[in-house]
């Protein structure tokens, strides 16, 4: 398959180029830096959302499109204004699209789109209740897709991914280098239970279901949560850290979702599940750190 593909030197990105290539589609990659290193046999575009090459992808003839690109640095993607300037963009970028008969669209959301609930989330039966600028972009590009698509497209939500070469403030990476440096983790959130996936897994399932046109809000996640309290005491396993760095902090923060796990039974019913562990995603992480300390 011939894959148009934005957000290609991102975390989740890179992962996707790699397994998608191994697989033997064929990508357009849109980037803005001409220097950027992608995975090897891919077509790079140079461009954005709002200027991009259109002749070149007309050219390449699409035959899907995924739409990775968007703000995400930590601590400042889920409040930034910038928000809903991608999502005109995006639907801009989607729109034509349409006009060049792209047969398959998908974007990607997050699991926070659904509202807080104790009950594995559903893609059919869960209502949202998106909390943040963030969130409430990506509901509402879901459902600009959903009412304005002409051909099909999918909208996957994506739960807690983790592993090599993600950024050094997402949590698993943070609270492994306070771990391997000594510091004690003080945890704000020490019951909050997520689902995290390692990025390999991700980035098969989101070929998987591209593979298979696989259309409307798709989870993907493990299936499987996890209370960051033990969450970070397998961290201190690990990395041979002392158990006593992992406490309760004094003050404790509100999470607005305080238990999000997928319901993956969509994606297992296509025939696909994840293959690393939690222990075993984490090792590989750790091992990454070791290699670029």
């Amino acid at each position: 398959m011939k894959i148009f593909v934005t957000g290609a030197t991102g975390f989740i990105g890179r992962a996707f180029c790699a397994e998608a290539i191994r697989r033997g589609h064929r990508l357009l990659a849109l980037t803005r830096d001409p220097a950027a290193q992608i995975a090897a046999d891919v077509e790079v575009a140079i461009g954005s959302l709002s200027e991009t090459p259109w002749d070149q992808v007309t050219r390449f003839a699409p035959e899907a499109a995924l739409h990775l690109a968007w703000i995400a640095e930590p601590g400042v993607y889920l409040k930034s204004p910038e928000n809903e300037v991608w999502l005109e963009q995006s639907k801009a970028w989607f729109r034509k699209l349409m006009e060049l008969g792209v047969p398959y669209l998908a974007g990607t959301g997050t699991c926070i789109e659904y509202a807080p609930s104790t009950e594995p989330l559903n893609e059919e039966q869960s209502p949202l209740a998106p909390q943040f600028p963030y969130s409430k972009a990506k509901a509402a590009l879901c459902e600009w897709l959903r009412g304005h698509a002409t051909g099909d497209w999918a909208w996957f939500r994506i739960f807690y991914p983790y592993g090599p070469g993600e950024h050094a403030n997402r949590v698993c990476t943070s609270l492994l280098t306070s771990l391997r440096t000594g510091r004690p983790l003080a945890l704000r959130t020490p019951d909050s239970v997520k689902d995290y996936l390692y990025i390999d897994d991700l980035a098969e399932a989101l070929c998987v279901a591209m593979e298979g046109r696989h259309t409307g809000a798709i989870n993907i996640g493990s299936g499987r949560g996890v209370a960051i309290r033990d969450l970070a005491a397998l961290m201190a396993e690990l990395t041979n850290a002392s158990p006593q760095l992992v406490r309760q902090a004094a003050e404790l923060a509100h999470d607005s979702s305080p238990v999000t796990v997928a319901d993956m039974r969509r994606l297992k019913q296509a025939g696909w599940c994840p293959k690393t562990s939690l222990k075993d995603g984490l090792q590989h992480l750790i091992d990454s750190l070791l290699v670029t300390a």
